[in-house]
């Protein structure tokens, strides 16, 4: 039998079924235990929060969110105080002496490349399931003006929501791999 046939013969069954809902769960169940190894989540970061401590939870979140606005962010290692302006503003930590106790101990972090924020979007649209939504986006980042094109068409996607979460622990995840030894560190000293 070829793979049309039976394609069409398992259609076949679903639309007979169609109507029924209390089947159509059963089918649904039993598709999702059969086939799919686990289901596909937006990023496979299960347990990264819990591997650092609670006092420094806030900090990354805060860190996190003015990075994903792609404003550059001045912590004060101390204090956990942050400071955020936006990329193209002419500022350096110096600018902060005239207010701030040791300002040249503060931690400045700049917001991600745009190679890296393709990236984000890569990650998301690759975890995916295939079907439709995945086709689309994919079409998007790959290609000409692929934020713009992105950014359209997530916005009115099933998968806004599972962006929005993908995006937060993409960026939550790169300031704890790349900047909480740091901070830890100069807090330590």
């Amino acid at each position: 039998m070829s793979k049309n046939h039976l394609l069409e013969n398992c259609l076949s069954i679903i639309y007979q079924i169609k109507d029924d809902k209390e089947n159509l769960e059963k089918l649904l169940k039993f598709l999702e235990e059969e086939f799919l190894e686990e289901q596909p989540v937006a990023i496979s970061l299960p347990d990264y929060k819990l591997q650092i401590d609670e006092k420094y939870r806030s900090v990354v979140k805060e860190i996190a969110e003015y990075l994903e606005m792609g404003l550059i962010v001045f912590v004060n290692p101390e204090t956990f105080e942050i400071e955020s302006v936006p990329k193209d503003y002419d500022i350096s930590i110096a600018d902060f002496e005239f207010y701030y106790e040791k300002v040249e101990d503060w931690i400045e972090i700049e917001p991600l490349e745009s190679r890296e924020s393709y990236e984000v979007m890569k990650s998301f649209v690759d975890n995916l399931p295939e079907g439709k939504e995945k086709n689309k986006l994919s079409d998007a980042i790959e290609g000409y003006k692929p934020f713009f094109n992105f950014n359209r068409l997530i916005h009115n996607s099933e998968e806004r929501e599972n962006w929005f979460k993908h995006r937060t622990c993409y960026f939550e995840k790169y300031v704890i791999d790349n900047y909480l030894s740091e901070i830890i560190n100069t807090q330590n000293r």
